[in-house]
């Protein structure tokens, strides 16, 4: 089966350079990789570091080549295998790593709305940090995973569930964000605010007005516009909400982040903060939701392994940086801390830890 590649985005929508951890081979002999793995699940017991020696030093097109060659050469789907001979965090990670981001995201968003109950926490930490190219993906990548779980319904979408499970400004601002159109930067005009600025390619007179509607719709009022917020918040370039940001505070002396924690609150609060904060810098806000992830008592596992699973060939790197910056201690040390074995092992291959 052909499956398209995957481009490795390494300029940021706000023109930060970004800078991979995952260190893979520029071209593999898939046939032998298969036998390697096949090899390390043969008979009584598990070759783990085999595994982790393959799996963990592919990028995804090379993974994805390998998962169809598998099934191709031994009859047998290399997911299923994975699960049957292994087990935890370990095998979570190690099925992941056959999936594209797109479908990880996906497939994150309907474990969230799946059942009783929905994890609000989930779908923000996806949305919110997404960009346009990045919606749409996930959007079709949705349709399959309705498919692969079983999902008669051929009318459902990402839409159409978030519309069923959310209430409230949550849905609207996440509705909003599935729509992916945010303005962004054309090449040319990225060419241009590295060399001449940010105020080159940013219409300041629609600054202005965006800060005193912002205003105008929390503090300067009673009780609070929320759909102002969404509107500005989920679609203005990154570029723009960084001068808003910055000119907000310097005309009415709070952060546009105090603004929306005095007039919002719960998941919608979250929501939009983390929605200006990646605008803003996107590996501090990916840092931010690590640290969440292992803060305090247990590990919110699922973050921490979709956020490296889906990062380490982007900015995985930056990203460790800015949690470093965050805490004072590596993104390595944290993770140290709270995992242990395979589990552990695999995510430091990932983040391109050679020393284990």
């Amino acid at each position: 089966m052909s499956r398209p590649r995957h481009n490795r985005i390494l300029i940021g929508p706000n023109g930060e350079t970004y800078h991979p951890t995952l260190k893979a081979p520029a071209s593999i002999n898939v046939e032998e990789d298969c036998k390697k793995l096949r090899e390390a699940m043969k008979g009584l017991g598990t070759d783990e570091a085999g595994l982790i020696d393959i799996l963990g030093h592919r990028n995804v097109d090379q993974r994805l080549e390998i998962y169809d060659e598998y099934k191709s050469l031994f009859g047998k789907d290399l997911k299923d295998k994975l699960h049957g001979e292994l087990s935890g965090h370990f095998r979570t990670v190690m099925k992941m790593l056959l999936m594209e981001p797109a479908y990880i995201n996906a497939r994150a968003l309907y474990k969230a709305m799946k059942g009783a109950g929905t994890k609000e926490s989930v779908i923000v930490e996806v949305l919110c940090t997404a960009t346009n190219n990045e919606i749409e993906a996930i959007k079709q990548a949705y349709l399959r995973v309705l498919t692969d779980e079983g999902e008669k319904d051929a009318s459902r979408t990402l839409e159409t569930d978030i519309e069923g499970d959310l209430s409230g400004c949550l849905k609207h601002l996440c509705i909003a964000l599935l729509q992916a159109e945010r303005d962004e930067l054309s090449e040319s005009q990225l060419q241009q605010v590295l060399k001449q600025g940010v105020k080159s390619v940013v219409n300041m007179d629609l600054v202005q007005k965006d800060i005193e509607e912002l205003y105008d719709a929390g503090t300067g009022r009673l009780g609070t516009d929320e759909a102002t917020f969404i509107r500005i918040l989920a679609r203005r370039s990154v570029w723009h909400l960084y001068m808003v940001n910055k000119r907000y505070e310097e005309q009415y002396g709070k952060s546009l982040t105090e603004a929306i924690e005095s007039e919002t609150s719960g998941d919608f609060e979250s929501a939009l903060k983390l929605t200006l904060f990646t605008c803003l810098s996107r590996p501090q806000a990916y840092a931010a939701l690590l640290y969440d992830s292992m803060a305090g008592a247990g590990t919110r596992d699922e973050t921490l392994i979709r956020i490296i699973v889906t990062r380490c060939e982007v900015d995985l790197a930056d990203i460790c940086k800015a949690f470093e910056a965050l805490t004072e201690k590596t993104l390595e040390h944290w993770v140290r801390g709270d995992t242990s074995g395979d589990y552990q092992k695999i995510l430091l291959t990932l983040m391109g830890v050679s020393d284990q």
